[in-house]
């Protein structure tokens, strides 16, 4: 081959080598843009779910004020002007709530004085155990709890009763218990209630009652008086408990008595 042939081929490969680098760039290029755009893609299916709980907050929202304004017609029953009967219910609120913190106070209380007195309490049980009828008839006669108690059944089943205790626990919880004498009315020997106070307020317990024969002398008709024993129930009426635990349980001998002053 000629000197003059080999420098032309020469000439040219090097000018095939010099045009190969234009053509694989444009070949990158897309590529990368592509790789930076695919997240832009994906953007708007990250948006969808906030849209979605956004709905639901509203949703909720709304049913939530629905609700508060049928509980405001439900326990408003004399058609008080509705700002006036919600500004009433919120201060009543605030009302309950200082005089929970105020029970709980004299809860604490009640439990240091009780533990210095539990010693007593129990020398005094073994006492009161040989007197018949001693706690029915200090229920009986308490002018509070006497207007309670107007059926002849309650009457008869309150006469069973031979033993009444209050214990204070330290969370201060304050459970009565209830002992019977065998009776025609239930098979429990004994039956509870419990009060919980905490955070929320107040909340009861109570120990379910065995009726003898399917005898519950708590179910009423319609007009009657409700029995005594309704008070087993979810009820937290405070007056009642006030009652049992700083009137009858520390004090029987003033209403045990009253009985024997009021047939002289």
């Amino acid at each position: 081959m000629s000197k003059k042939n080999k420098s032309n081929e020469t000439a040219n490969s090097k000018v095939v080598k010099k045009s190969q680098p234009p053509q694989q760039q444009p070949n990158k290029q897309p590529q990368q843009q592509s790789n930076k755009q695919q997240p832009t893609k994906q953007q708007p299916t990250k948006q969808q779910p906030t849209k979605q709980l956004t709905k639901l907050t509203t949703e909720k929202t709304i049913k939530k004020v629905e609700e508060k304004e049928e509980n405001v017609e439900a326990n408003n029953p004399m058609g008080i002007e509705k700002e006036l009967f919600e500004e009433i219910s919120t201060l009543q609120v605030e009302i309950e709530n200082i005089s929970n913190k105020e029970m709980k106070q004299k809860l604490k209380l009640d439990l240091e004085r009780d533990t210095q007195l539990s010693p007593l309490y129990a020398e005094r049980e073994a006492i009161l155990k040989n007197i018949p009828q001693f706690w029915s008839t200090c229920i009986f006669k308490h002018p509070i709890l006497s207007a309670l108690i107007t059926d002849p059944k309650d009457i008869s089943f309150l006469k069973h009763l031979n033993g009444f205790n209050v214990e204070m626990k330290e969370n201060g919880n304050v459970k009565f218990t209830f002992t019977f004498t065998n009776n025609s009315f239930i098979k429990n020997k004994q039956i509870w209630k419990e009060y919980v106070f905490d955070t929320d307020g107040v909340s009861t317990s109570c120990s379910p009652i065995q009726w003898k024969n399917g005898n519950d002398i708590t179910k009423k008709k319609e007009g009657e008086d409700p029995s005594f024993f309704s008070w087993f129930s979810d009820q937290d009426d405070l007056e009642i408990f006030d009652i049992f635990k700083h009137e009858i349980w520390m004090f029987p001998m003033d209403f045990y008595s009253k009985k024997v002053e009021d047939d002289e």
